[in-house]
């Protein structure tokens, strides 16, 4: 941004504080809106995003340097934010653009529909012909991969980062983060609400039944549900139909 982007942060945030306090707000919300749109105005024009403090990395941590690859992933959000983006024959192929911009690799075909989310985008890979429903969250602190041909419902969350607790002389939210990449393979349908914790590994051709919460890998053909997520079932080459895996016939006997 330009050199005193902090300086003007820093003074509208003081403005408003004090039009808080006094409840001056009133009668000067339009005009401090107006100003605030200045920030957006300065990304647009510079392509840089000012980046706050990690909250989770404890006071000493040291400020962020200012990243211009970040104003892609802000582009996407704001755009995400606009009617064009309800206009699915126009705002898939921006997204797709933009995808190919921003994310490690994106294949053919791939479809974004609105208010997707992802903390850098960098440390993303997406298949050709997968779809990634709405308000679907992607952390991507550390790698996500998914393979070709994949659906991710809509609210489904892709976590990459944890936070250590065993370490009794910081508060748990001090202690700064750890990742473990997150694995999707071909043919595979993460369904609606479901969340994939660090680490994980869903295998090929898997089902991820909705609301579950996957701690553990899924190997190839495995249909999994529940929180947290256990086998429920397989579809194999051989057949077209789900067959229930030996655990489910034990517990209905």
């Amino acid at each position: 941004m330009a050199p005193d982007s902090s300086s003007h942060l820093e003074r509208l945030l003081a403005e408003f504080s004090t039009l808080v306090q006094s409840d001056s707000l009133v009668g000067s919300a339009g005009e401090f809106l107006d100003e605030a749109n200045s920030v957006v105005a300065s990304i647009h024009d510079t392509g840089i995003v000012p980046v706050p403090l990690d909250p989770f990395k404890g006071a000493a941590a040291p400020e962020p340097e200012p990243d211009p690859d970040l104003f892609y992933t802000m582009f996407w959000r704001m755009f995400d934010r606009t009617p064009a983006s309800m206009v699915q024959a126009f705002a898939i192929p921006v997204r797709q653009m933009l995808a190919k911009r921003i994310f490690r690799h994106c294949g053919k075909d791939v479809t974004f529909h609105h208010n997707v989310l992802f903390s850098k985008g960098s440390n993303i890979s997406v298949g050709d012909n997968s779809l990634i429903n709405r308000y679907v969250m992607l952390d991507d602190r550390s790698e996500v991969t998914i393979g070709s041909f994949v659906m991710v419902a809509a609210g489904a969350t892709i976590e990459t980062h944890v936070h250590p607790f065993d370490d009794f002389s910081v508060p748990i939210a001090q202690s700064g983060r750890g990742g473990l990449p997150v694995r999707v393979g071909d043919n595979c349908v993460i369904g609606y609400n479901a969340v994939l914790t660090a680490g994980v590994t869903i295998g090929y051709r898997c089902i991820v039944g909705a609301n579950s919460v996957v701690t553990k890998d899924v190997p190839d053909y495995t249909v999994v549900g529940g929180v947290p997520a256990k086998k429920i079932g397989e579809y194999r080459p051989e057949s077209d139909y789900r067959q229930p895996s030996p655990e489910v016939n034990k517990e209905e006997r």
